[in-house]
């Protein structure tokens, strides 16, 4: 990647149990952060693609923004 790409947000999907959830990323010096629904994820992507590490990490924060959500309706 070119270094003006690092800064372009990159739109980025997953689909879990048959929902789809859309995110952004984009590459800074060497990580990957991922953006979706007021979370931030991030992490290196030494051997990985960018938009692969990107995948894993949107479904990671998917998963922790449902369980908040379940969390806080069953009060």
């Amino acid at each position: 990647m070119a270094v003006q790409e690092y800064e372009i947000r990159r739109t980025v999907e997953v689909e879990i149990n048959g929902t789809r959830y859309v995110g952004s990323y984009r590459v800074m010096a060497g990580t990957v952060i991922v953006y979706f629904d007021g979370a931030i994820k991030s992490a290196p992507h030494d051997m990985q693609r960018p938009e692969v590490l990107g995948r894993w990490l949107l479904t990671d924060a998917c998963k922790r923004v449902e369980a908040g959500r379940r969390d806080r309706s069953n009060r």
